[in-house]
């Protein structure tokens, strides 16, 4: 039996303390904490559960709709700023006529190579520069903004820099040959290849490869001396760095004569496997139909006659074969002779892979070119000289009515023309001698247009672009990977 010893715990026979009531409440109570504690949730642990939980709520309140928008074309918006390139002056055209296609158009335009000039509403300025010229519409003088230099007597469009230009019917031979002008209007340097589709097919022209053209320069190729070739090209423009503006010069000069014809080559339009040449004119003199295959087989080009009345396949003119990349040259002088094209205004051309072609016309020291033109689809402008002239239409897509609008160099509205067009068929207007700004506005579909002057011996042909109002803006949408 145990003792007590003094005040300490009861102890046993065997020495060991005797654990008492308090002593083992306060043994017990920190396990129970300890237990406690093992039930208490750890931070930590929680969120992990309930960020995956609160994650996958707020993505089941997204809008499930597609993200990939790459199906939307390009919106159109108000244009800001136009460039145009004015050629150096050719023989004695040194009057650079500018206006606007846009009603009420005022304010200035930058010139670089002469004073700046102020646009005014209607009216058509004038500036007399022998050397290039470039020209700059800003805000409210961008939309609409037209120049010439020269005019049906033999002018040209003052050209917009493009990436993609066609010049049918060029020479690089002794009696007919070419100069093409590559223009940089910009402060930084440009960059172009140039393609030749010769009789034989594409030829390769390493000097015509890479061709730079550094910051607001020119560089003229004489196509003679880089590439000789007796039988006419075509030659295409395509422009992979920068901005630039071309234009071709056209000469002929007969072995043994003293006749020397010089004009400017207007462009023409993209190959295609329909397209309308207006503005064929006849009569006397040489008129050579130029035909370029861009395409890669072979194919054959059916030439068909335009009237006011129908169209209609010249019995004495054949289907022209036309070798891929290809150039082919076709005598119209014949035809255009004839009685049978006494109503002739144009020609359409048609095949199976995409085609484009020139009329040269050539009357002792004179040229003329009807080219394939592009389709106007909406409104079509030019300038043109004063004296006597006609509207020429030809190629609609659909039966409807046209309008033309005539205005003088000062800006009076001459009265207008309702014209009816159709598939099928063409229409000559005549136009006001004093008329200066000519525009040309589509209903419904589209349809060629070119002015060819009605004064001397040989009818000088210009085409009738679109007017340049609007620029596309691409649609651009966040990248997927």
């Amino acid at each position: 039996m145990g003792r007590r010893g003094g005040r300490g715990r009861p102890q046993r026979a065997d020495g060991e303390a005797v654990m008492t009531r308090p002593d083992r409440a306060r043994q017990a109570a920190p396990v129970a904490d300890r237990r406690a504690g093992g039930r208490r949730i750890d931070p930590v642990l929680l969120l992990a559960f309930v960020i995956p939980l609160l994650t996958v709520a707020v993505l089941a309140t997204v809008d499930p709709s597609p993200t990939e928008q790459g199906s939307r074309s390009p919106s159109p918006a108000p244009l800001t700023s136009r460039t145009l390139v004015c050629p150096a002056a050719q023989g004695g055209a040194d009057v650079v006529a500018v206006a606007s296609g846009e009603d009420g158009a005022a304010g200035p335009v930058e010139v670089r190579g002469g004073d700046d000039l102020t646009l005014q509403p209607g009216r058509t300025a004038e500036r007399r520069v022998r050397g290039s010229l470039v020209l700059r519409g800003r805000d409210v003088t961008a939309p609409g903004l037209l120049a010439a230099r020269g005019g049906v007597g033999g002018g040209i469009d003052c050209p917009a820099p493009a990436s993609d230009v066609w010049f049918a019917g060029v020479g690089a031979g002794p009696e007919h040959s070419s100069v093409l002008t590559l223009h940089n209007p910009d402060a930084g340097p440009a960059l172009a290849d140039v393609t030749v589709l010769t009789s034989k097919g594409l030829r390769e022209v390493s000097r015509l490869r890479g061709v730079a053209v550094e910051p607001r320069g020119e560089v003229s190729l004489d196509l003679a001396t880089l590439l000789p070739e007796p039988d006419d090209l075509t030659v295409r423009v395509t422009v992979s760095r920068g901005r630039l503006a071309s234009w071709a010069v056209d000469r002929v000069v007969p072995l043994g004569s003293g006749a020397r014809a010089l004009g400017w080559l207007p462009p023409a339009a993209a190959p295609d496997t329909s397209l309308v040449v207006p503005g064929v004119g006849r009569g006397p003199g040489e008129r050579v139909l130029v035909l370029t295959n861009a395409g890669e087989a072979q194919t054959m080009v059916r030439v068909r006659a335009v009237t006011p009345e129908s169209e209609f396949d010249p019995k004495d003119l054949p289907e022209v074969s036309v070798p891929p990349g290809a150039t082919v040259t076709v005598d119209l002088s014949r035809f255009l002779r004839s009685s049978a094209s006494a109503d002739v205004l144009g020609l359409r051309l048609e095949s199976q892979e995409p085609v484009t072609g020139v009329l040269r016309t050539r009357v002792a020291g004179r040229l003329s070119y009807a080219v394939a033109s592009t389709p106007l689809r909406e409104r079509g402008a030019l300038l043109v000289d004063a004296g006597p002239k006609r509207l020429v239409l030809a190629g609609a897509t659909e039966a409807g009515e046209v309008r033309v609008v005539q205005r003088t160099a000062s800006g009076r509205a001459l009265p207008e023309r309702a014209v009816q067009v159709g598939p099928d068929r063409g229409a000559r207007v005549p136009l006001a001698a004093r008329a200066r700004y000519v525009e040309v506005v589509v209903a419904e579909g589209s349809v060629s247009g070119a002015v060819e002057g009605t004064g001397g011996e040989l009818a000088r042909v210009r085409p009738v672009t679109e007017l340049v109002t609007d620029t596309w803006v691409p649609h651009v949408a966040p990248a997927l990977y």
